[in-house]
């Protein structure tokens, strides 16, 4: 066999050796749950608004955070209760096949309580 034959073989050979090794410690770290960060934080939805921007949920403990993101900065929106968006998925819920929009979810979540009638108080 050639020398250029050789070395291109011992080359694919090294390439595939640490291919499979990244492989399988790319494997073990999912089994191990390493990937995951372990903290509070956990981003519930996402709505693009652009290329380049996008409304994120953000669940932090019990609250939930809404966050503009841009090339340049995040910037908090507001902020609501973890129960209130539960309670606005369960509500959406609904019929199979009924989508809501993310729009409306948020300005659902975002509004104030429901006062009650002064009669019923």
């Amino acid at each position: 066999m050639s020398p250029e034959a050789t070395y291109v073989l011992e080359s694919l050979a090294t390439i595939a050796v640490f291919g499979g090794a990244l492989y399988l410690a790319t494997w073990g770290l999912r089994r191990l749950g390493g990937t995951r960060g372990r903290g509070p934080l956990e981003i519930l939805a996402r709505q693009p608004l652009d290329g380049r921007r996008a409304v994120y949920l953000v669940r932090v403990g019990k609250r939930v955070l809404i966050v503009g993101a841009s090339d340049s900065a995040l910037t908090r929106l507001g902020s609501t209760s973890l129960a209130s968006i539960e309670k606005e998925l369960s509500v959406e819920a609904g019929p199979p096949g009924a989508p809501k929009s993310f729009r409306e979810t948020l300005s659902r979540a975002l509004a104030p309580p429901a006062r009650k009638p002064d009669s019923e108080q």
